[in-house]
């Protein structure tokens, strides 16, 4: 298993980082010709989709990963049915209520906008499922392939669109363009052929999958997502721009674990499923490797906002610093929480991580609105972090019920981490003591991370040989 991890995390890496990467520069072009309040709007038109997308989500894809069976003609038929049922179902559920959400957000140019991006779910619907079974063997070339290659289209095309509109509907385009492409190159790549005859036992296995995953989706969505929404209503469409950009931009690093890394710490714990003690010791590993090279970087981001957002994005964007680091470290905590759900998938036990999810929507939901209105951004983001941080200890109490994990085994993952966070921070904030103009700070507060990340990865050499060996 071990070459076969290096080999498909080495594909995974490269597709991901040259696709994530156009995207970056992307937006610091668009931030510089397109005003704040245009984000604005797509974020709120990002965060409708997910909305609809989340009530109807099952988990198929996880599914097809998680099963002996995902593999099977038969088995990914059902599982393309399922999908393009609801995407076509979103499309013509939410199409005709677009009017009814412009109004709620009192924008009115929404409507149209929201009719066009809604038909994005339905090629995201008739994607071909085949290159999830892939994700099992960790053949990742097809799937880099497709999503990194439409990734990449779709960032070209709205580049172009974005330098001759300059408005929000070059997001929009380049978003339903980005889906179209993914699911052609599906069909190209990772090929299926759809049949009206459906295997009784894949059904039933899909669907016996699906019933833990039911509801899960939505109170992610609503996590995820309750600090655009109610910013939406509260706040300006300028300053929802700049807050949401802002966390694009925090929330990068995470992008890019949950391409990379994530796709590869389902199948490695997939391999213990028939050993709670192996699984124990490579979940513990993985963990600790999180918050190792996460916290000195969250730290870095936090003490650096202020330049590190104005050669981003531009001088406007250095308002939202605060809540900037604040989501930088959310972004590393959620991070340490999607290897803890990749246990309950790795396990067939999905339904285990909805009980963290709704403690965590509890907690914002009571906390969001009051915050947002008294700080604003700060306060949306805040509530966030909150949450998160909160919830993660009912999700190390069910991971005691899964693997046995005891409380204080869980806090000596963090204890490293911490650790190189405060000294990186540290060095970081006297770096800006220097009164160099932005972009040099900007660059010589990468220097501190960049030599603590080189440090740790020799010493943690042992560690990544494990997991790489799926020991």
């Amino acid at each position: 298993m071990g070459r076969s991890i290096l080999r498909g995390g080495s594909v995974l890496a490269a597709g991901t980082l040259v696709e994530r990467l156009a995207r970056f520069g992307r937006n610091m072009v668009l931030t510089r010709i397109i005003a704040p309040d245009q984000f604005g709007l797509m974020a709120i038109v990002l965060a409708t989709i997910a909305l609809f997308e989340a009530i109807t989500e099952v988990g198929v894809s996880q599914a097809v990963i998680q099963n002996r069976r995902g593999k099977l003609p038969e088995f990914l038929n059902v599982a393309w049915w399922i999908n393009t049922v609801r995407g076509l179902a979103i499309f013509v559920i939410a199409a005709p209520l677009s009017p009814l959400i412009a109004d709620f957000y009192s924008e009115p140019m929404l409507a149209p906008i929201l009719v066009v991006a809604f038909s994005s779910m339905v090629f995201a619907g008739m994607t071909s499922p085949k290159v999830y079974a892939l994700q099992r063997q960790f053949r990742f070339g097809e799937s880099v392939a497709i999503t990194q290659g439409a990734g990449l289209l779709g960032t070209g095309l709205t580049l172009v669109l974005g330098m001759v509109w300059q408005n929000v509907w070059a997001l929009v385009i380049g978003t339903v363009f980005e889906a179209f492409v993914r699911f052609v190159l599906s069909f190209v790549l990772c090929p299926i052929r759809p049949s009206l005859r459906i295997d009784k036992q894949s059904r039933r296995e899909l669907f016996a999958f699906t019933k833990g995953m039911m509801g899960l989706a939505f109170m992610t969505f609503l996590v995820s997502q309750a600090d655009i929404f109610v910013l939406g209503r509260v706040a300006s469409t300028q300053v929802l721009g700049l807050y949401s950009m802002a966390v694009t931009l925090a929330m990068f690093p995470q992008s890019l674990f949950a391409k990379i890394v994530q796709p590869l710490v389902v199948p490695i714990l997939t391999a213990f499923q028939d050993s709670i003690e192996q699984m124990r010791a490579a979940y513990l590993r993985l963990e600790r490797l999180v918050w190792l090279f996460g916290l000195p970087m969250a730290a870095t981001m936090t003490v650096a906002a202020k330049p590190l957002l104005t050669v981003v994005y531009g001088l406007p964007y250095a308002a939202v610093a605060v809540p900037f680091g604040v989501i930088a470290f959310y972004s590393v905590v959620y991070m340490a929480s999607m290897v803890s759900f990749s246990v309950y998938l790795a396990m067939a036990r999905p339904e285990l991580q909805r009980s963290f999810t709704l403690l965590r929507a509890l907690l914002l939901v009571a906390s969001i609105y009051p915050l947002s209105v008294t700080f604003g951004p700060v306060g949306a983001a805040s509530s966030v972090l909150g949450a998160l941080v909160l919830a993660m200890l009912l999700q190390v109490r069910n991971l005691k019920r899964v693997i046995g994990l005891g409380f204080v085994e869980y806090l000596g993952t963090l204890r490293a981490g911490v650790l190189a966070g405060l000294v990186v921070g540290a060095l970081v904030w006297l770096i800006g003591l220097l009164g160099v103009p932005v972009l040099a700070r900007a660059a010589l507060s990468a220097l501190p991370l960049l030599g603590a990340w080189s440090l740790l990865a020799l010493r943690e050499r042992a560690g990544f040989r494990a997991l790489r060996a799926g020991k």
